[in-house]
């Protein structure tokens, strides 16, 4: 689960263009600026990593430890 939040949160950082030290976990990443085509890139990468999420899942708390809740589920 560990590795899984450690890419998200790289990627996500990527596409915001920030450290990955500067993604809040406990602030919607709406408000940090991850738009709804970035959140679908991040649908694909956790899909590989072999959970079954779709957007609406991450959309309707789009907080990464809302995120890591719903993998541990």
């Amino acid at each position: 689960m560990q590795n899984l939040m450690r890419t998200l949160t790289d990627h996500i950082a990527d596409a915001l263009g920030v450290a990955p030290g500067d993604v809040d976990p406990d602030i919607s990443l709406a408000d940090q600026g991850l738009d709804s085509v970035r959140m679908m890139g991040v649908v694909e990468l956790i899909r590989e990593a072999g959970h079954d999420i779709d957007f609406i899942d991450l959309a309707d708390d789009p907080r990464l430890n809302a995120w890591e809740e719903l993998f541990a589920a």
